[in-house]
């Protein structure tokens, strides 16, 4: 029997290829195919769009030029976005705000629509506002006027006893003010901060007190003024007997000493004693240092001297 030797071929067959693909490396075809849908899924969730909605979000108006709003609308809206899901979630809310453009309205009760037409937002590219809530605001809006009113300075506390609070100047004595027109003409007068005069002793000079609006929408132009509060001790009469009396040049006079009566500071003219106290004929009292030009004479009795030569 005869026998022939053949050589094997270097080619696969395309059975065999087929075979290798799908039988022995289906794990590694089932992994690639699951690394693709992942893949596909990611990219097209992140695409797809989605809708949030925010928080309250602040409300502002644009408004035409010198007017204001009297009345008050809400301060907030809440908002609807849409967009892809990548740009919603790289949004930081806390710092949005919806500016309503009204500034085509005249002034009067009007009705403002809020929509993605007339509202502003700083929104990423791609994102847009699909609803607002409310969908429309009253306004009444007033045209602004300026007005001069008067400043009352406002205290709290009281000089210690024995002490009292005298005359108060305010500079200016009125201050500007604006607003809407209603506001400011039912604004009768400006309040300057508190000031306290607990314990105050002597007079105080403030240069630059605030100026307080009880009403919000009206705005202060001055924002400040001057306050110069007097404190004075309280004054007091008192009579005070056999104090002496001479002459200019020292010499003796007729009576020699004489019942006076004094009006100054509580606490000066109760501490004078009548050794402190001359009575000097054709000069007026010699005071000491201390009551000297606080200290003055009502009256002395007698009234009249006789000079003894």
């Amino acid at each position: 029997m005869a026998f022939q030797l053949t050589k094997k071929s270097g080619r696969v067959a395309p059975w065999q290829w087929a075979r290798r693909l799908f039988v022995d490396d289906w794990k590694l075809i089932l992994l690639a195919l699951v690394i693709t849908l992942g893949l596909w899924y990611a990219v097209t969730t992140q695409r797809a769009p989605a809708t949030v909605h925010l928080p309250p979000v602040p409300l502002e108006f644009i408004l035409p030029d010198n007017v204001e709003i009297g009345n008050d609308p809400p301060k907030t809206v809440e908002v609807a976005l849409e967009g892809s899901q990548s740009k919603l979630a790289e949004m930081n809310t806390r710092n949005l705000i919806a500016r309503a453009n009204v500034s085509d309205l005249q002034p009067g009760d009007r009705v403002a629509r809020l929509s993605d037409k007339n509202v502003e937002m700083d929104l990423p590219e791609g994102v847009r506002i699909t609803e607002i809530m409310p969908r429309s605001v009253t306004l009444h809006l007033e045209p602004v006027v300026e007005r001069r009113i008067p400043v009352e300075v406002r205290f709290e506390g009281e000089p210690p006893e024995g002490f009292r609070r005298l005359n108060v100047a305010v500079t200016p004595e009125e201050v500007r003010v604006n607003g809407p027109e209603s506001h400011v003409q039912a604004i009768e007068k400006a309040y300057t901060e508190t000031i306290s005069l607990a314990g105050q002793r002597d007079s105080i000079t403030l240069p630059q007190v605030a100026v307080d609006i009880p009403d919000h929408k009206v705005t202060p132009l001055d924002p400040t003024v001057a306050v110069r509060v007097e404190i004075a001790e309280e004054q007091t009469t008192r009579r005070i007997a056999n104090v002496p009396a001479r002459t200019a040049a020292g010499g003796p006079v007729t009576p020699a000493v004489v019942t006076v009566t004094l009006r100054g500071p509580r606490s000066i003219v109760e501490s004078l004693r009548p050794e402190d106290v001359r009575i000097v004929v054709e000069a007026g009292p010699t005071l000491p240092p201390s009551a000297a030009g606080r200290v003055e004479l009502v009256s002395t009795s007698p009234s009249e001297f006789a000079i003894n030569k």
